[in-house]
């Protein structure tokens, strides 16, 4: 397949490099998950206002209650502090609207970065469908490949490949932008703005290590 001893390096390095660029998304939109679980709809934000509902109630404590429905179901903590409801109706609805925010900036995030996941590994299966040793020689060996491998042939595949994984990242910063400025309403501003603010770190974070992943596989035909 064209590894060597003498480039034993930069033959990891390219096949660190490839597996950046399939996998990065997925993993940033692990990140995402973790940083829209830390600012919306928190079990600490829901316990302060459950309280504060209670003391409205002037109810010492609550019983008989399906505490993970509670947090769960907008009707069913409504039923539950129906009494209590009167000023603090905008509060609640907040709160759960949060919940709907998160999972549907989520489900936008996961999607492309599936998207990306699955052009790539189709990218790679179509190129092994000729001969699957030429994908490995390309990845390790490029400096002996020539037109009749298929060299030239591989190349165009991966760059409409990343053209297409491109703008299917372009498409999620559209996307996301739309649903926290426009269909994700009705929750805390400060907290919308601190969303918004993070998925623009993590966004373009995530583009940095497949830019490295492809320059690894870069430094591999030089070497």
């Amino acid at each position: 397949m064209g590894i060597s001893e003498k480039t034993i390096v930069s033959d990891v390095l390219s096949a660190i490099g490839m597996l950046m660029i399939i996998i990065t998304p997925l993993y940033f939109a692990g990140i995402q998950k973790r940083i829209l679980n830390l600012r919306l709809h928190t079990k600490v934000d829901g316990e302060k206002l459950f309280e504060k509902l209670k003391y409205d109630l002037k109810l010492p404590r609550i019983t008989g209650i399906d505490k993970v429905r509670l947090y769960r179901d907008v009707h069913y903590a409504k039923t539950i502090f129906k009494g209590a409801m009167e000023y603090n109706s905008r509060d609640l609805v907040w709160y759960f609207n949060e919940l709907y925010a998160k999972k549907f900036i989520f489900e936008v995030i996961w999607k492309r970065a599936m998207y990306h996941f699955f052009i790539m590994v189709v990218c790679i299966l179509i190129i092994c469908g000729g001969s699957y040793l030429d994908f490995f020689k390309w990845l390790f060996d490029q400096k002996n490949m020539d037109s009749n491998t298929g060299f030239v042939s591989i190349w165009v595949l991966l760059m409409c490949a990343f053209v297409l994984c491109g703008i299917n990242k372009y498409y999620e910063w559209v996307r996301v932008k739309k649903v926290v400025n426009d269909e994700v309403r009705q929750i805390n501003l400060s907290k919308k703005e601190k969303v918004w603010k993070d998925f623009k770190i993590v966004y373009f974070g995530a583009i940095v290590p497949i830019a490295v992943g492809f320059i690894f596989i870069l430094v591999n035909i030089a070497f």
